[in-house]
Order: C-alpha cells, then sequence, then structure tokens
C-alpha cells in the first residue's frame, strides 16, 4: 500500500475500468471467463488503493481519521481502519466528510436513510457518482431484462429516501417509468390504465409486493410482469407466492450506507439457493453453517472490493474516485461472506450438483449475505430470523395471505425466564380465532421444520417456556400503523 506506485497504478486502472464500463459489450468483457479470478480480485484492490490515497489526500474527517488510528501509512489494506456509521459517520459534520471539506456547489443530491434503527442519517451523493451509479443500473438492467423497452413502476418510498428517488434518476433514460410509492391502488389503477401490452417491472419492498398480489383487483395472468425486490431477505416461499403472479422476482442487494445495486440475484443464484433450502449439507461445505440460508448475489468487484471480518462482518470500499463522500473498508454491520464463482462450482461439484441454467456464465464473484448482525433473536442456543418466521405463515395454510404484519417479541419473564411471543396481526376483516391452540402447534411445527437449530433446542426448552403465538386484530397490535415508507420492524 505504500509503495508509490499502487496510487498511480490504481488510478490508472480506475480510468481504464471506468471507461470499460462505458458500453455494455466493455462491460460483459471485463467478467468474462478469459479474466481470471485472482485478476479480477488484483484490479478491485489496486482500485480502492486508489481511492485510500484520494481519500487521504483531499477528505478532511478522513485525514483525521486515519491520524488517530495511527494509520497513515498503512502496509497492506487489511491494515486500514475499519469506518462505520458510528466511529467515522456520526462524528465528523457532514461537508468534513466531503472531498475539499466542502459540499458540492451543484449537481449533489442529499439522501436520507430510511431511519428503521433510530434516527435518520444523510449521505451526500455528487454528480459523478450520481452519473456511474446510473450507468452501472442501466447495464445491470439490460443484462437482467435484455434491450426491449419495459415500463417501470417505482413502488419504493420517495421523497428524502435514497432507493427511491435514486432509482427514478437512475432509469428514466432506460424505460418508461412511473414513481408510485408505496401505493397499491396505484399500481392497479396505473396498470389497468395502460393495459397488457406492456412489458412491466415493478420494485418495492418484499412485504409491499406481498400485499399488493394478494389485496389489487388485477387480473394478474394478462400482464407481463417482473418484480425487483430490496431493502430487506426475501424467502424462497414468498418468492414462489410472487411468482404466481410475475413472470421473475429477483432481490437487488445496496444500502443508504454505499450504493442502491451493489449486487443482484441472478439465474445462478437463485438456483444455488433453492437448492441449498433442501440440501443443507451443502451450505455447510459452502459457508460453514447448516441451517441459515442466506441470500445470495453476484456483484461487480472493479465497483466494490467487499472483504469478511473474523465476527463475518461484510467490509465494503466503494472503488469510485469520484465519490464525494468515500467508504473505505465501511462495515455496514451486515453479516456474510465472499466467494468467488470457481470456488462456489468445485463445492458444487464435491456434491455432484450441476446447476442449469439458462444464459451466459458469470464469472462474478458472489456475496453470500444474512442481513444485520441483529436482525435474528438468539432463543435456548439457537437463532430465529425474521425470514424463518416468513416462511412459517407462507406454508401454513391457516395464515398465509391472512396475516399483514408479524415480529419476533423476545423477553424475560418475572422469574427472569427467557421469554418469545412470535406476534402476527391478521388482515384487515380476518377474525382472531377463539382458539388458537391448534394454529401454535402448526407454527411451532413449521419453525422446526424450517430451522434446524430450534429443532434441536426444543429438546431443551421446558414445555411452558416453549415460543407462544399470539394473533392481534388488524390496527390492534404493537406493531400496526408502521410507515408503509420504510422497512419494517421485526424484532421488538
Amino acid at each position: 500500500m505504500n509503495s508509490v506506485l499502487d496510487p498511480v497504478l490504481g488510478w490508472a486502472l480506475n480510468r481504464a475500468g471506468d471507461l470499460a464500463l462505458m458500453s455494455f459489450g466493455g462491460y460483459r468483457m471485463l467478467f468474462s471467463p478469459v479474466i481470471t479470478p485472482d485478476l479480477r480480485l488484483s484490479l478491485s484492490r489496486r482500485r480502492a488503493a486508489a481511492v485510500f490515497y484520494r481519500a487521504r489526500r483531499t477528505v478532511p474527517a478522513y485525514r483525521e481519521f486515519l491520524t488517530q488510528h495511527g494509520a497513515w501509512s498503512p502496509r497492506h489494506h487489511a491494515d486500514i481502519p475499519v469506518m462505520d456509521k458510528e466511529n467515522y459517520i456520526k462524528r465528523f459534520p457532514l461537508p468534513a466528510l466531503c472531498q475539499g471539506g466542502v459540499l458540492p456547489r451543484r449537481g449533489a443530491v442529499i439522501d436520507e436513510s430510511s431511519g428503521s434503527t433510530g434516527t435518520a442519517t444523510n449521505w451526500v451523493r455528487g454528480p459523478g457518482e450520481r452519473a456511474a451509479a446510473r450507468r452501472a443500473l442501466q447495464l445491470s438492467a439490460r443484462a437482467t431484462f435484455g434491450q426491449q423497452s419495459f415500463v417501470l413502476l417505482n413502488t419504493f418510498a420517495l421523497g428524502p429516501w435514497a432507493t427511491g428517488m435514486n432509482v427514478s434518476m437512475s432509469l428514466v433514460d432506460r424505460c418508461v417509468l412511473k414513481s408510485i410509492g408505496p401505493d397499491a391502488k396505484k399500481v392497479a389503477a396505473t396498470l389497468q390504465l395502460l393495459g397488457p401490452s406492456h412489458r412491466y417491472v415493478i420494485m418495492g419492498y418484499p412485504p409491499f409486493l406481498k400485499g399488493l398480489v394478494e389485496s389489487a383487483d388485477v387480473d394478474w395472468g394478462r400482464y407481463d410482469i417482473c418484480a425487483v425486490v430490496g431493502g430487506e431477505g426475501m424467502s424462497e416461499p414468498l418468492r414462489a407466492a410472487l411468482n404466481r403472479r410475475f413472470r421473475k422476482t429477483i432481490s437487488s442487494f445496496g444500502a443508504s450506507d454505499l450504493e442502491i445495486n451493489l449486487g443482484v440475484e441472478t439465474d445462478f443464484t437463485i438456483a444455488l439457493r433453492q437448492h441449498m433450502t433442501s440440501h443443507p449439507a451443502l451450505g455447510k461445505d459452502l459457508y460453514g453453517e447448516r441451517n441459515a440460508v442466506p441470500m445470495i448475489f453476484q456483484y461487480d468487484p472493479l465497483n466494490v472490493y467487499v472483504e469478511t471480518d473474523d465476527q463475518r462482518n461484510l467490509l465494503f470500499t466503494l472503488n469510485r474516485p469520484e465519490n464525494v463522500s468515500p467508504r473505505i473498508r465501511y462495515n455496514l454491520h451486515d453479516r456474510g461472506l465472499v466467494r468467488s464463482r470457481e470456488e462456489v462450482e468445485r463445492v458444487l461439484a464435491d456434491h455432484r450438483v450441476k446447476l442449469e441454467v439458462p444464459g451466459p456464465r458469470l464469472g462474478l464473484p458472489l456475496l453470500f449475505h444474512w442481513g444485520r448482525q441483529d436482525s435474528a433473536v438468539a432463543f435456548y442456543g439457537c437463532k430465529i430470523t425474521p425470514e424463518d418466521i416468513q416462511n412459517v405463515i407462507l406454508s401454513v395454510a391457516e395464515l398465509g395471505a391472512r396475516v399483514e404484519n408479524y415480529a419476533l417479541h423476545p423477553y424475560e419473564d418475572a422469574a427472569a425466564d427467557k421469554r418469545l411471543e412470535l406476534w402476527m396481526e391478521l388482515s384487515a376483516g380476518v377474525p382472531v380465532p377463539a382458539n388458537s391452540d391448534a394454529l401454535e402447534a402448526a407454527v411451532l411445527d413449521e419453525l422446526t421444520r424450517v430451522n434446524q437449530d430450534f429443532r434441536e433446542s426444543l429438546r431443551m426448552i421446558p414445555v411452558d417456556r416453549r415460543p407462544t403465538l399470539k394473533l392481534f386484530r388488524f390496527g390492534d397490535s404493537p406493531i400496526s400503523g408502521q410507515d408503509i415508507r420504510i422497512k419494517r420492524r421485526y424484532i421488538v
């Protein structure tokens, strides 16, 4: 890292990479099998080095951050201190986080995070990085949906929130765009207005799209619709439920802290994840766990350098020197790990698994993503996630489309015993059953099926301390009235 060659070579590689990404052909060429994983990783590291040196030279907050950590001249990338929202973003004024110590004079956008984990945070993005993000998102859309035009219905939250506005600004040149926000009635009205002669892509949060297909008065069979979800994880039963109405449902990975669309599900990652749901031994060899099946994305290593620390925190370096407020080894506090496609295919070969997927082979690395480190409840030695409960709801016939909201509620009772309630708020007009014992038993049975660790832990949990199901009428639960513009709270 401290060689003068690193910043010079890194700058040259950043420039070459940016020029290549100007066209779809260059974009595909960079990730062909001809370029080896080692070369691709080396290019990513060199671009990250250039971003480090530029930030050290131009960003006042980062200069002070490095000085405070005694890391002005790190010898290796791993010696660069890890930044996050608490130790870096919140400690400095917004201008000090920017190159030159000032906000750009024009062309910049200030986004706001959803505030789903507390106080909202503001993020500034300059014209150069917005142009780069727009180009990358358009190339990704072309790779996913082809060259034909489509109508995009953007149902992400609009206003100051990063995802909704950035999606609209980035894709307006690629399609016919209507920015609707999370309003199911307006989606249905738009489909009826434009009719079934168009191809459609609907983008939004998974819970909103689930409610849309369950409640909207639309003859879905007449329409050619694909869906793109983001903001939170999606279980395979939910994908299956959505795909009864949509031709395809894929998930995109991004974060307000970083950028939208850093990774995307592909036919290969979807097939891999679906295979792993019924073959836990494969997960054990791929990422060391048999139970929790992560989301799986492929990502562009020229755009972002991704690492994993000892606790499986994902660390991101955005490889764009034009970014007004750089992110270097940024800890999103999301749990995950990275594997090259070649590593994954070797494990599949060892298990004698051959995934048949359409389209060309993309030699992009894979990001295995379990979500936020705190998005699970520990209970008698096992971890239960919101995705587990989502699986349960969609698999128990008496629930399915009848549940509007759900949450995990861990607490200690008067005797200091750990307890867990599964809260489910029923949809409007659905009565709470007088006797829910049978339904609670069905829920726990299904939870033992989808979560192997819970099945084992159940042996040591006293019967009177097992998780309980608590049903609420619509509008009467502690989780009623959540703002549909931001991600929902699943742990209370």
